[in-house]
């Protein structure tokens, strides 16, 4: 596997009446075999909802179902008995497991909602599902935060998956570094505003904006800098 710039503008996408959205590897109507994934990552979707609608209700096994929520509300109901209220700076994960059934749900009357939705392939099929809620921990701005790993610790959401994920909140010319190890794999998820990226000491650096991912299979040291206020996820993969 090499490594790949992902550019927002050739992710996949569909738009209906309530939900614009952007897939960076294959799902629903997108399908391109080149695209299936990368190591656990399976899918990267940008969702924006409309007010008053959202996904009824439907089915998952198997993944590790991560909701990254970036302005809006999200109401969240499943079989498993869990509901609530999703706000910006939130991050749920799912552990669907043998099987849970969910809605999501944009509440508000005005405001869209939008988020990036991540699955990981899980690695516990045979346990029941499980949620669980970080809050605001999309608005640290004090350097990396570790907000998922399969290290169950205080602070942390707990994954059924052998990855290890920050989320950075970067102010402009604050240089945030990320290194991986020589048996690990890593991914650069944008999530907003404009960062240039330095891989491994090139000296010309990769400009990413809001939606653009790298995938890293050879690079060992990233370093990020934000040209605007922007926010990232670095995912540590096995």
């Amino acid at each position: 596997m090499s490594d790949v710039f992902h550019d927002r503008q050739a992710r996949g996408w569909s738009r209906t009446g309530w939900l614009q959205a952007h897939y960076t590897f294959s799902f629903g109507s997108f399908n391109d075999p080149t695209r299936m994934g990368f190591r656990a990552l399976r899918v990267i979707n940008e969702d924006i909802i409309a007010s008053g609608s959202g996904f009824s209700e439907h089915a998952h096994d198997h993944f590790e179902i991560l909701t990254f929520m970036l302005s809006g509300e999200l109401e969240h109901k499943d079989s498993a008995g869990h509901e609530g209220r999703l706000h910006a700076g939130d991050v749920q994960l799912i552990s669907s497991g043998t099987g849970v059934k969910h809605s999501e749900r944009n509440p508000g009357s005005e405001a869209p909602t939008h988020l990036f939705q991540i699955w990981l392939h899980g690695n516990a099929d045979e346990l029941p599902p499980r949620y669980q809620l970080l809050p605001q921990a999309l608005l640290t701005t004090n350097g990396p935060r570790l907000v998922a790993s399969a290290q169950e610790q205080a602070g942390v959401l707990h994954l059924r998956a052998p990855v290890s994920i920050w989320a950075v909140a970067g102010q402009p010319g604050e240089r945030c570094s990320h290194s991986i190890a020589s048996d690990r794999y890593g991914w650069l998820q944008v999530l907003e505003g404009v960062v240039m990226v330095e891989v491994d000491g090139e000296p010309q650096p990769l400009e990413l904006r809001g939606g653009d991912g790298l995938q890293l299979s050879t690079v060992r040291q990233v370093a990020v800098t934000p040209h605007s206020e922007a926010r990232w996820l670095w995912f540590d993969l096995a």
